[in-house]
């Protein structure tokens, strides 16, 4: 009852920080950053080394090679801090604030419905997230838990070989190689106990609140718990939004002087309500497509919903066996299930003047993921000679099956951008779940991977032997094995200016033809995205500077016309080619001034065509915009107050094939952070304000757009009691 009656005082008083914060006026937030230190210390929990700025990390997990130093791995990458995932969480789709800071990246769905992004112009969602390592325990309808993270691991380009075997289809447009992976690692226990509970409110009326507790035990402090519940309820800035979501993860940890385990696992149980902001747009018109209504306005019908839960865990164990030898194991298991309302395809038509259209679905899903990898990693050194060698082999499992009352469905929706849509006529439910059977995709892979440093030169050699077989929910079988090479080599002529040249691919599993074609049911081949990119990176004066030149190449699929009563088939034919250049920047550039950002330029084009599509030889890729930059700039005026803003970028894009272009945006957040104490306790207090201006915009996504956020305010206090 003490307890009880201590957690009550606790969220009278963080009510009452809250109310406080909003009557003096604050309308900008910052970083939550821990108070393990002040400001000037370049502290952030669970990482055992920042660059300055405290923004990334100073090492980057490089797969089964290890961790590896930012400015020596050779190609883009960057390894994201718990104060940037702090500073930057988003209240509508918290994992969003992170990627948006990362040049190579796009956010594509401003709604917690979906978790769309696109990185060097190819579309991805959470399905090419790992969480401790392992893949494929997220999709395209949730996302990982941003609270539950002390750093996220963003990779620019297809080095997946140095990740096993992976799942590899693309939850998006499910035939999209994947142009990259994000790696979250979770928090560990720390020296320090943890006893942290925080409170936010943000959007319309969505209250937040979490705890975190962390404990060492043991003689040497060998075993760690961390425990991290979330409990989240109210509307977003959205109108017609409402999310509810609650959860809970404990990771337990065990280190000694020749082992460390980490087990880490969770349940979730989730809801939102509304949030529609998906839009198909192949058929607008040139000249028809409606200017961006506000970002508030409602796109949902009254009773869409989408509510999912399930529970996954994630396993790593290493083992020294000598000076030179370790032994590695690593897997995790996850389980989704699904139930939502909303249009068919997950999207509305847009049509021309702002019009929207589409048909109810019913649709019910549910997955399992089961990953596993075990391997040997050696390191040695002769003279200048130092040579890192790992081997690995994997197995990956996934297997899912779905339900759809959607298509012919009766109930249709209809309306426009401004008022809305409307749901009319009787919906049909769909069947029971149980009627159908599972489509599974299972990957065998040995993975030998190498890095060899003479000198000033280092060598990166990797190759995988990939098996993989795929089975459709009617039964039928495709196999493929592959050879999927990753090589680079990196030279530094003096100690902090590193130059590189690297070759990178990554496949797709084969892909079953659906229906509305002459060849449904045809199983095409898998497809491999090829990347080849030069670099430098340049460390001076607290400050690291990356540029990067890529060049990729992505096998396509299109629909080609036939003289038959159906009058189309789909096919693999041609390519889109990626060609950019990429820069990016992190630090500290005065003794008061942390900046973080960076520019892309994208030359996106169609390629390779020979049928169907000729007309498009050499045209552009659809929602690339050639630019997209970030900045973001953090004043610290004093030990106990920072203060936070950002600017985004993105070009103009081509929608679809009529000529209709999305208009460029610019974005700005602002926030401030302050720490205090109450009654003795460590207290920090946030304000934020994404889309300051409340600026009103499409994203363009392939031949879709979303229709972007509005200005979002987020007010937090967090308690380290």
């Amino acid at each position: 009852m003490r307890c009880m009656s201590m957690m009550k005082k606790k969220k009278a008083l963080a009510m009452s920080v809250l109310c406080a914060v909003a009557s003096a006026g604050f309308v900008m937030g910052a970083s939550a950053e821990t108070m393990h230190g002040n400001l000037e210390e370049i502290v952030v929990e669970g990482s055992a080394d920042v660059l300055p700025g405290g923004f990334l990390v100073a090492n980057d997990r490089v797969g089964i090679l290890g961790d590896i130093k930012a400015i020596d791995v050779p190609f883009t990458q960057k390894q994201y801090s718990e104060k940037t995932i702090t500073t930057f969480y988003d209240p509508n789709q918290p994992l969003n604030g992170t990627l948006a800071n990362n040049p190579s990246i796009r956010v594509g769905s401003p709604s917690p419905m979906y978790t769309d992004f696109s990185m060097r112009g190819v579309n991805m969602n959470a399905a090419h997230y790992y969480i401790n390592g392992i893949p494929n325990l997220f999709n395209q309808t949730r996302s990982i838990p941003a609270y539950t993270l002390e750093s996220v691991d963003i990779v620019s380009g297809p080095n997946t070989v140095l990740n096993g075997a992976t799942f590899s289809n693309n939850g998006t447009n499910g035939t999209d190689a994947p142009a990259g992976l994000l790696n979250a690692t979770t928090k560990r226990a720390t020296n320090k106990d943890v006893t942290r509970y925080t409170q936010r409110f943000s959007g319309r009326s969505t209250l937040t609140e979490d705890i975190d507790f962390g404990r060492r035990f043991g003689e040497n402090k060998e075993w760690g718990v961390r425990v991290n519940a979330h409990h989240e309820n109210g509307g977003l800035s959205m109108e017609g939004a409402k999310v509810t979501d609650k959860s809970v993860y404990i990771n337990v940890d065990h280190k000694d002087e020749k082992s460390s385990t980490n087990l880490f696992g969770g349940y979730f149980d989730w809801k939102v309500d509304g949030g529609q902001r998906w839009l198909q747009a192949g058929s607008v018109k040139a000249g028809h497509l409606a200017s961006a209504p506000s970002g508030k306005n409602n796109l949902s019908f009254d009773s869409q919903t989408k509510y999912n839960h399930g529970y996954m865990m994630t396993l790593n164990h290493n083992q020294k066996l000598s000076d030179s030898w370790q032994a590695f194991i690593n897997g995790g298991y996850g389980q989704y299930s699904e139930h939502k309302w909303d249009p068919n395809s997950g999207s509305l038509t847009l049509g021309d003047d702002g019009k929207l259209s589409g048909k109810f679905r019913d649709y019910i899903s549910d997955s399992k993921s089961m990953y596993w990898q075990a391997g040997v990693s050696n390191e040695t050194k002769v003279g200048n000679i130092k040579n890192n060698v790992s081997l690995a082999v994997d197995y990956f499992n996934y297997k899912s099956k779905a339900v759809n009352s959607g298509g012919k469905n009766p109930s249709n929706l209809s309306g426009d951008i401004w008022n809305g849509v409307h749901l009319t006529g009787t919906p049909i439910f769909a069947p029971s779940i149980d009627s159908v059977g599972y489509g599974k995709e299972t990957a065998k892979a040995m993975t030998l991977a190498d890095r060899v440093e003479i000198g000033k030169v280092s060598v990166f050699g990797a190759l995988q032997y990939r098996d993989s077989e795929t089975t459709t929910a009617a039964g039928k079988k495709v196999s493929k094995d592959s050879l999927n090479p990753t090589f680079a080599v990196a030279y530094k002529p003096v100690e902090n200016v590193s130059v590189y040249a690297s070759h990178a691919q990554a496949y797709t599993k084969p892909v079953e033809v659906g229906t509305g074609y002459d060849n449904t049911g045809e199983i095409l081949k898998p497809i491999k995205n090829k990347q080849n990119e030069l670099g430098v990176k340049y460390e001076n004066a607290d400050v690291l500077h990356s540029l990067a030149f890529f060049d990729l190449n992505q096998a396509s699929y299109i629909k080609e016309a036939t003289n038959t009563t159906i009058g189309q088939k789909y096919t693999q034919e041609g390519e889109n080619r990626f060609k950019g250049i990429e820069y990016s920047l992190t630090g500290k550039v005065a003794d008061k001034w942390n900046l973080m950002g960076g520019v892309l330029y994208l030359n996106g084009k169609r390629e390779k065509l020979t049928m169907g599509k000729e007309n498009l030889e050499g045209k552009f890729a659809t929602g690339t915009p050639k630019w997209n930059a970030v900045l973001a700039a953090e004043y610290e005026a004093d030990k106990n107050t920072s203060f936070i803003g950002r600017a985004n970028y993105v070009g103009e894009s081509h929608v679809n094939d009529n000529g209709v272009k999305a208009p460029d945006y610019m974005t700005f957040d602002f926030g401030v952070k302050y720490k205090t104490a109450i009654n003795h306790v460590p207290v920090t207090l946030n304000a934020m304000c994404y889309n300051a201006f409340d600026k009103n915009y499409w994203i363009s996504r392939g031949t879709s757009v979303a229709l972007g956020a509005p200005r979002t305010f987020m007010l937090s206090a967090q308690f380290d009691i």
